[in-house]
């Protein structure tokens, strides 16, 4: 078998048989009106009212974690920060939950303090999801000094 056939193969088995729990990294969980959800379109700036950047990791079982940046070395690690309760879904009739997600990141350990490993954060490519379905994608843009997310993409609802 040729190096790098067997190294591909490596890779696809190694990501079949997780070795740690992976969670969702995401921006902290906010409410858009269902209204403003129904008519979103390409372009459109929403206004997430974060004062500071911060992720989370998620995860439905385990609970969730609040994890901040560092940068080493150009490679960005998440070292978590606090640790919370599982997030639920705000229960009102003009609101949705939504969700920008970048993506699983594997973890060892969920405890204050843990580093996570060298990755390479992108924020121009984010899934947007409310109600348990991705409804767009968008990235993450400075808005007049807010950190905003636009929407690059709606998805067609089914």
């Amino acid at each position: 078998m040729r190096a790098d056939t067997q190294a591909d193969s490596l890779e696809v088995m190694m990501q079949k048989h997780q070795i740690y729990p992976c969670y969702t990294l995401a921006l902290p969980p906010f409410e858009v009106k269902k209204r403003a959800l129904k008519e979103l379109k390409r372009g459109d700036i929403l206004l997430l009212g974060f004062e500071r950047l911060s992720l989370v990791l998620l995860d439905e079982k385990r609970g969730n974690a609040e994890v901040m940046i560092e940068h080493h070395h150009a490679l960005d690690r998440l070292r978590i920060v606090s640790l919370g309760e599982l997030t639920r879904d705000h229960l009102s009739k003009k609101y949705q939950v939504v969700t920008a997600i970048l993506g699983e990141v594997p973890c060892k350990k969920l405890e204050v303090g843990h580093v996570i490993g060298a990755m390479d954060l992108d924020f121009g490519h984010l899934d947007i999801i409310a109600g348990k379905k991705k409804i767009a994608e968008g990235s993450l843009v400075n808005t007049d000094g807010r950190i905003a997310l636009q929407i690059n993409e709606v998805l067609p609802s089914l």
